[in-house]
């Protein structure tokens, strides 16, 4: 199994730095414009081959070579508390808190991983070697700051559903929650119990406030039940629990399938059709009214 390095320090992992380059497993990044240092970050591994607990943070000056270093572990971080939680691991139990790439598939160790306290606490680590720009020269640094920095999520202005930058991190929120939801089919979870539980856990790692992770969960059920060809219906509405409990009928290996499909599949997208029943039968519903 690849530990997806590119994938991690691109995509995932938001570092306020000038450029980022990944070689192999590592990755090494220019602080800023102006300074000699640079940042490397690596995988720390246990005293086991290919199992890693956490990341490894390096400060080097190319004249001086290493001048600090920080180790930021998983378990610390609650990156992988979610998983660790339905596996039932606990502290001290065998696997928690790290990743392992023991096997041959293909299949990214990172699924599910909550990296915003990662990401907050390498800004923090960083900011003992990037001093405070000084009044004269805040205008001119502020040209030059990189557009990809995380900060810390903002509630909701106003009501919810017309901030639309709000909406928009709702939207982000739910394809990491389906993938979250793949990996507990993965530890023989049954669908539904993957898909309930842990959402406003979820939903705060994510930088959601956590009354807001069942707008996540219900977002993700219907993607889901889309994927499969069924009728989502509204979000309250029966279609989705009718088209949950079809598809929860499926083989385990169609039903992973259809939550990876739902995860990086567009709303907009065709449904990927499974064999099997079409649609699960509705109740049948009732004629408007006429009015003169």
């Amino acid at each position: 199994m690849s530990l997806h390095a590119q994938h991690f320090f691109t995509d995932l992992l938001a570092l306020p730095v000038h450029q980022r380059r990944v070689v192999g497993d590592t990755c090494y990044a220019v602080i800023s414009p102006d300074s000699p240092l640079r940042l490397r970050i690596e995988f720390a591994q246990t005293v086991r081959e290919r199992e890693y607990s956490g990341l490894r943070l390096s400060i080097l000056h190319p004249d001086h070579g290493a001048l600090d270093h920080a180790y930021l572990s998983f378990a610390d971080h609650g990156t992988f508390a979610v998983r660790d939680s339905r596996r039932g691991k606990r502290l001290g139990h065998d696997g928690y808190g790290v990743i392992r790439d023991w096997h041959h598939d293909d299949t990214s160790p990172w699924i599910g991983a909550a990296v915003i306290p990662l990401s907050h606490a390498i800004q923090d680590y960083l900011k003992i070697w990037t001093p405070e720009p000084s009044p004269a020269s805040s205008a001119d640094s502020a040209q030059r700051r990189p557009a990809h920095v995380d900060t810390e999520p903002e509630p909701a202005r106003g009501c919810w559903l017309t901030d639309a930058d709000f909406l928009t991190r709702l939207h982000q929120a739910t394809p990491l929650w389906l993938d979250i939801v793949a990996d507990a089919l993965d530890d023989d979870f049954a669908l539904p119990e993957a898909l309930t539980g842990s959402s406003e856990h979820v939903a705060q790692l994510l930088g959601i406030p956590p009354a807001f992770g069942l707008l996540i969960e219900a977002e993700a059920a219907a993607r889901i039940v889309h994927a499969a060809g069924l009728s989502a219906g509204a979000l309250r509405g029966v279609s989705v629990a009718q088209g949950l409990s079809h598809i929860a009928t499926l083989p385990i290996e169609d039903q992973h399938h259809l939550v990876q499909t739902a995860a990086h599949r567009k709303e907009t997208d065709a449904p990927a059709h499974l064999p099997g029943p079409s649609r699960p039968p509705l109740p049948p519903q009732p004629s408007p009214a006429r009015t003169r």
